[in-house]
């Protein structure tokens, strides 16, 4: 599929929209294109353990593209010298990311 990266975000919109119905701040996934990946970031705000609202933003991450089969990575990303978790990214190489959105545009057709 040709295009940008992100072109016509099926996923991204709908993520942001479950972050709203369940009180979370739409701002708080970060969509970003680094090279060939799109990455999701999401902020952790404890300083001990997971803050709920990053757990749920995973859940809903995973509840979305795992019955699809969307391959993706899942990385923890910890302040310097301490267990503490900074921030979590899933990411998606480009084809398997245009994948998700136009199964996704499918399902909504």
């Amino acid at each position: 599929m040709g295009g940008n990266i992100g072109d016509s975000d099926v996923f991204k919109q709908v993520v942001k929209r479950l972050c709203k119905i369940k009180n979370i701040s739409p701002r708080k996934p970060k969509f970003e294109v680094i090279e060939n990946l799109m990455v999701v970031s999401i902020k952790n705000h404890l300083k001990d353990g997971v803050d709920l609202d990053c757990f749920n933003i995973l859940n809903l991450i995973y509840q979305i593209i795992g019955p699809l089969g969307i391959r993706f990575n899942q990385q923890m990303y910890h302040y310097p010298n301490s267990e503490r978790l900074a921030r979590v990214t899933v990411s998606f190489k480009k084809e398997d990311y245009d994948d998700l959105n136009m199964k996704m545009k499918d399902m909504m057709t």
